[in-house]
């Protein structure tokens, strides 16, 4: 009788599970993406308009946040047409700064680009490539001339050794064929999005602990064996790989230094001074700087299609121009936006070096 009765448990429960397999393989073959050629890898910010408070820095205020069908931020011209796509973190995304307010639309503005923003919070040097080789090298009718790579501050917190998760490890297997194709998995996402909305990115104000001045500054001092050995084994092979991938395709190359809040971290010729009432960020921001400079020598190595553009160390920011240690506000990004399209405009004329900074237009407040 025992035996009787486990049978016929374990039969009902094959004949469901069986059911419920047939039941998610029927939606998923009917409302997933399985046959459709080309998709967009992390489709939960596909196709979508957010509207939210921003509370971080004044003027305070709504926040209107939108992305394309292809995942794309700030495309107002026909694919066909963009001349530039933006790649990188948080600080490409931008998820504080409106629409038409963001450093892609102040370069669009003052260059006559057209421009796509494909930023994605959290990518390092390995999701770069993930982004150009599994994302923006297939969407259909996107042919720029140039890829810009803001690039840097999310391999500064990798310096310790990457997982394989940092290093595209899942999102370039199972994973992220099922965040691109899967109905179910999308729906999951989709409501995980909506309900977290911005809450789901780690920005905040600064806050001053009492008794610190805002000006108190600290010489650091670390062991950067870690950071060279990072950027001699995952970073700078990163880059090249990146350029790769553009000059295969005949792409022109822009890859640009990242800066960081004045009054968090300040570089002054060989030493790296930060807050002294966070003085936890002194290894972060020696490894950003060696990066940085890693970014540019990456560059020179291919100097006839890579173009390096300096924002780390020939802008002059103050502290209204950031939210947090390295998300910028507005005024923020009309900086960036501006000194961007004056080197793109340098870039297009066909000249080496750099513009004369002094000539440099500053961007209106």
């Amino acid at each position: 009788m025992f035996r009787s009765k486990t049978s016929q448990f374990l039969a009902l429960a094959a004949i469901n599970l069986i059911g419920l397999v047939v039941l998610v393989v029927g939606v998923e073959l009917v409302l997933g993406n399985w046959l459709t050629p080309y998709v967009v890898p992390r489709n939960g910010i596909v196709n979508r308009t957010y509207v939210y408070r921003q509370n971080l820095y004044p003027p305070y205020g709504t926040i209107t946040y939108t992305r394309d069908r292809f995942g794309l931020r700030g495309v107002h011209e026909p694919l066909s047409k963009v001349e530039l796509v933006t790649v990188g973190g948080s600080t490409t995304d931008q998820r504080y700064v409106a629409d038409g307010e963001t450093w892609q639309d102040v370069l669009r503005a003052r260059s006559g680009l057209a421009v796509a923003n494909a930023g994605i919070d959290g990518m390092s040097s390995f999701g770069h490539i993930v982004a150009v080789e599994d994302w923006l090298h297939r969407i259909p009718d996107l042919a720029p001339r140039f890829y810009l790579h803001y690039i840097g501050v999310n391999d500064a917190a990798l310096v310790s050794g990457p997982t394989l998760s940092d290093r595209g490890g899942d999102e370039a297997g199972l994973v992220r064929i099922l965040r691109a194709r899967s109905f179910i998995v999308g729906a999951i996402e989709n409501l995980w999005f909506r309900a977290q909305g911005p809450r789901a990115v780690s920005h905040g104000a600064i806050k001053l602990p009492p008794g610190h001045s805002s000006d108190e500054m600290v010489k650091v001092s670390v062991d950067t064996s870690g950071i060279d050995d990072y950027i001699a084994k995952h970073y700078k092979p990163n880059l090249r790989k990146l350029i790769n991938l553009h000059r295969s395709r005949g792409e022109e190359v822009i890859f640009v230094s990242q800066p960081a809040h004045p009054a968090l971290v300040r570089w002054q010729g060989p030493d790296t001074y930060v807050a002294a009432w966070d003085s936890s960020l002194g290894h972060w921001a020696v490894a950003l700087r060696s990066i940085n400079a890693a970014t540019r020598e990456a560059c020179e190595e291919a100097a006839d299609i890579c173009h390096f553009v300096d924002v780390a160390d020939k802008v002059t920011f103050e502290p209204e121009d950031f939210y947090d240690l390295v998300h910028s506000t507005a005024s923020g990004a009309k900086k960036i936006g501006a000194f961007l399209a004056e080197h793109l405009a340098f870039i297009q004329r066909g000249e080496k070096g750099e513009p004369d900074q002094s000539k440099m237009q500053a961007p209106s407040r």
